[in-house]
C-alpha cells in the first residue's frame, strides 16, 4: 500500500462508510460543509463528534439576521412552537407536559439560540408572578436540550438575563433582586453547583424594570430611568445615571443592546416614537426621533436589526410580543406586504423573540465544556 492510499484510508478512502472515523476529517473541510447547510443539518452535523462541535462559528456563513419566535397559544396552554416569521412557518412543536420542567415556566431572556426560563412556584394572575423561590434552567428550541442550573432557595429574582454569542459558548446567567437599601446580584454558569451572590448598598426607591447584556456588562434600567451596570469581570456595580426624561415612561420599559449601543423604548405604544439612546460619554439618555431604517423586536429580550435584505420591507417598524400593545407600530412608511402581515401575526401570539444562532448552534455540551475550560484556566 503506497503513502497516498494510506492517507486516503485515514479519512475513509476504501473503508466502508459505517467504519469511517469521520473525526479525522480536516476541520476546514467540515467548516465548508457546515456553511452550505440549513440550520437543522448544521446542528446535526456539529453533534457527530467533539471535534466537529468545536468548529469556529465565526468562520461559518450566517443564515438569518433576524430573530425567530417562540409561540405559546395561551397562559395555560401546554404547547410551544418555534416560528420562522417571514413565511410564518411553524417548526414541529413540543409538548410541555412531556418535559416536566416546563410546567408553569416563565421565559425571561434569549440569546444566541437559547432561552432562560424560570420555574414559577406560585403563579398569580396574568403575567404577575408571586414566587416562593426561583429555579432557573436554559432551553434550546433548536436542539431540544435543557440545562438545569444550580438548585437553591433563591428568593424572588426581579430581572434576569444571560450572556452568550457566536464567538464563544461561554455563558453567564445574571439575576438581580432589589430590597430595602440593598441590591443582590446572583451569577452562575452551566455546570456550576452553586450561585455566587454579590450585595451592594442601594438607596434608590424604584423598582427595576429590565436587564440586558452587552460587552461584559449587565445593564439594569429602573422605573425612573435610572441605569445601573454590573461589570462581570470586576464584579462591580455602578449607577451610570440617576435621571430619565420627563415625557418618557420607564414602566415596563425594555432595554435594547445592539452594535455597542444601548437603547430603551417606552412600553406604551404612542404616535410619537419614544426611543432613547444612552450617551456613555455624558452619562445621560438622549431622545431619538427615528429608527433610521431599522426594525425593532420587543419582548423580554429585544433586538434591533438593519432593514436590509429580507427585512427591507419592515424598515422603521416595531414588532412587540403578545402582552404589549399595539403589536405593530410604524414610524415611517407603513408596509402592507405579506411578509409584514406574517410578522404581525407572529408578534401577536409570540411568547418571546429568540436570537437565531446564525453562524452555528451551540449545544449543551459546548456550554458546559466552556465553563470547565474557564475553571481550568483560573
Amino acid at each position: 500500500m503506497d503513502i497516498k492510499l494510506r492517507e486516503e484510508n485515514a479519512i475513509g478512502g476504501d473503508v466502508p462508510p459505517d467504519m469511517v472515523n469521520w473525526s479525522n476529517l480536516p476541520l476546514d473541510i467540515v467548516e465548508g460543509i457546515i456553511g452550505r447547510l440549513g440550520w437543522r443539518d448544521r446542528c446535526c452535523m456539529r453533534a457527530v463528534c467533539k471535534a466537529w462541535s468545536s468548529v469556529s462559528a465565526t468562520h461559518i456563513p450566517s443564515i438569518d439576521k433576524f430573530p425567530w419566535a417562540l409561540k405559546r397559544y395561551s397562559v395555560t396552554d401546554h404547547e410551544y412552537q418555534l416560528i420562522y416569521p417571514p413565511l410564518h412557518k411553524q417548526v414541529p412543536p413540543f409538548r410541555r407536559e412531556e418535559i416536566q420542567i416546563f410546567h408553569k415556566a416563565r421565559a425571561h431572556a434569549s440569546s444566541y439560540g437559547w432561552v432562560l426560563f424560570e420555574a414559577v412556584t406560585n403563579p398569580h394572575g396574568l403575567g404577575n408572578f408571586l414566587l416562593n423561590s426561583s429555579t432557573f434552567f436554559l432551553y434550546s428550541p433548536f436542539t431540544s436540550e435543557v440545562i438545569t442550573l444550580p438548585e437553591s432557595d433563591l428568593p424572588e429574582i426581579h430581572v434576569a438575563t444571560f450572556s452568550l454569542d457566536a464567538t464563544s459558548p461561554k455563558c453567564v446567567i445574571f439575576g438581580l433582586r432589589k430590597t430595602w437599601k440593598k441590591i443582590s446580584i446572583y451569577i452562575c454558569s452551566p455546570g456550576d453547583i452553586a450561585w455566587k451572590k454579590y450585595e451592594f448598598g442601594f438607596d434608590l426607591d424604584k423598582p427595576v424594570e429590565h436587564a440586558a447584556y452587552a460587552g461584559g456588562i449587565f445593564y439594569c434600567v429602573f422605573l425612573g430611568g435610572e441605569l445601573g451596570a454590573f461589570n462581570l469581570q470586576l464584579k462591580e456595580w455602578t449607577m451610570l445615571t440617576l435621571k430619565g426624561l420627563p415625557d418618557v415612561s420607564f414602566y415596563e420599559a425594555r432595554l435594547i443592546a445592539s452594535d455597542g449601543d444601548l437603547r430603551v423604548i417606552d412600553h406604551f405604544g404612542t404616535k410619537d416614537l419614544k426611543l432613547l439612546k444612552f450617551d456613555f460619554s455624558k452619562k445621560r439618555w438622549v431622545k431619538e426621533n427615528s429608527l433610521n431604517n431599522r426594525v425593532l423586536f420587543i419582548g423580554d429580550t429585544c433586538f434591533s436589526c438593519p432593514a436590509v435584505g429580507e427585512l427591507s420591507q419592515l424598515a422603521n417598524h416595531v414588532f412587540s410580543c403578545w402582552w404589549w400593545y399595539p403589536h405593530v407600530r410604524c414610524y415611517g412608511t407603513k408596509s402592507d406586504s405579506l411578509q409584514c402581515q406574517n410578522w404581525a401575526q407572529t408578534a401577536e401570539s409570540s411568547w418571546i423573540w429568540i436570537e437565531f444562532p446564525s453562524n452555528g448552534i451551540w449545544r449543551a455540551n459546548d456550554l458546559m465544556a466552556a465553563r470547565l475550560e474557564s475553571l481550568a484556566l483560573s
